[in-house]
């Protein structure tokens, strides 16, 4: 049988590093990638979306050391990448050209209109933002929780 497939949005990621609602689901699809169990995917672009929520976290006194976190996550990043069990979405032009499409058609930000675009080839599309995950459903991605 083959490892199923999920694609994290930002709201996902941070929950496995900073403790909110979600946060233990996320925990368990990250034990499974460690596992073999499943792969995990994501844009390149979260990357830079991660630090931005980690750092205001910080400035809002909800973590102390938004770059230690920040490192956690890349370090664990790379193990997953290395092991097979992460696959980092790059960002492309044939991405981008689909993300407008989804501007012009549902008034979304860029930054939703990339996970929606980057998510297309995976099973499920794993995200805790109420309007991003509706807006996902419409385009006939399979939203997990």
């Amino acid at each position: 049988m083959s490892a199923q497939n999920a694609y994290l949005d930002t709201s996902a990621i941070v929950k496995r590093y900073i403790l909110e609602e979600g946060s233990d689901r996320v925990d368990e699809l990250y034990r499974e990638a460690h596992a073999g169990k499943i792969r995990l995917a994501f844009s390149i672009w979260n990357i830079g979306e991660v630090a931005v929520v980690l750092d205001r976290y910080e400035r809002r006194g909800i973590i102390k050391n938004s770059k230690k976190v920040f490192e956690k996550f890349l370090g664990e990043s790379r193990l997953l990448t290395k092991l097979g069990q992460l696959r980092l979405v790059p960002l492309n032009l044939k991405i981008l050209t689909k993300a407008t499409g989804y501007i012009f058609k549902h008034g979304i930000y860029i930054a939703d209109a990339i996970q929606i675009a980057s998510a297309r080839n995976f099973e499920t599309f794993i995200s805790y933002d109420k309007k991003l995950a509706k807006i996902a459903s419409l385009e006939g991605l399979k939203i997990g929780k």
